[in-house]
């Protein structure tokens, strides 16, 4: 029964989803594995098991387990994000006024534009870095624990830890966002003002820090795998082409749980999953 349980986990999210190209060609797949690693552990009873967990997952209505993993996302996010807040207003304008001298400064301010982009994706990248090496001890440490579980409590603990790995990665990456965002407008005022100051173009300013995030190469440094802009885009649009479900992306990362070394990074897929299902269902599209 346990293997039964793990299965629909990872197949649950297609209570709301119908198949799609990659979904028939790929969730196969996944679910061949599980049976496969059912067999190896539990012999014939749990491969049976493991296929039984498949069978149900039309038959049971998910809403109340997927429910309470998106509840718990927003109750830890809205609680780090209060706990944030205060540091964030405390370092709130010195960003700003950093970046108006930066956009202010005459002359120069297209040179130093350049080096204004270059702190600034490098800051980004920096602590990105650090959250992730953070957020991925944390998962490493729940997994040692988790793995010792049955394997159907091993899947239905995932989905909490999940929620909470995303709320972590999200709520900081709004702190990184926000300082970037006022440094950026405290530049660009600052150009506006140095207009009068001397013949500054506020357009070529505004190139200058464009071209150095463009060098710093920020976003693909982003290593906040939960909140990884890319993973996340990827797999709405997948679903907006109609090539591909999050429920896809939900039955390949679960079964990397049964990895003794890579079974924290479902987590992570897990994760994207859900909240880009969050995310559809919120719109409507689902």
């Amino acid at each position: 029964m346990t293997w039964s349980v793990f299965t629909a986990v990872s197949l649950s999210l297609y209570f709301y989803y119908k198949p799609m190209p990659l979904d028939y060609i790929f969730t196969p797949v996944a679910v061949a594995y599980v049976i496969y690693a059912a067999y190896k552990r539990d012999g014939w009873a749990g491969s049976a098991g493991a296929a039984l967990g498949a069978a149900v997952v039309p038959a049971m209505s998910w809403a109340g387990i997927l429910a309470d993993a998106s509840q718990f996302f927003w109750s830890v996010l809205t609680y780090l994000v209060a706990a944030l807040w205060q540091f964030t207003m405390a370092w709130a304008a010195p960003v700003f006024i950093a970046g108006l001298l930066a956009g202010l400064l005459p002359y120069v301010s297209i040179i130093f534009g350049v080096v204004a982009g270059l702190v600034v994706g490098f800051s980004i990248s920096g602590v990105s870095m650090y959250i992730e090496f953070i957020t991925s001890s944390v998962k490493k440490l729940i997994h040692k624990f988790t793995e010792q579980l049955p394997p159907g409590a091993q899947a239905l603990t995932a989905l909490p830890t999940a929620a909470l790995v995303m709320a972590v990665e999200v709520s900081l990456a709004m702190i990184i966002l926000i300082f970037a965002l006022l440094f950026a407008v405290g530049f660009l005022i600052g150009s506006v003002i140095g207009i009068y100051i001397a013949q500054i173009k506020v357009a070529a300013d505004g190139a200058a820090f464009i071209i150095g995030l463009v060098i710093s190469n920020f976003w693909h440094k982003m290593h906040m795998e939960a909140f990884s802009p890319a993973a996340w885009l990827a797999v709405a649009l997948a679903y907006v082409a109609g090539v591909g479900t999050p429920a896809l992306v939900l039955a390949l990362s679960t079964p990397t749980l049964l990895s003794r070394m890579h079974g924290y990074k479902a987590y992570t897929w897990m994760a994207v999953a859900l909240s880009v299902h969050s995310f559809l269902a919120w719109i409507g599209a689902v």
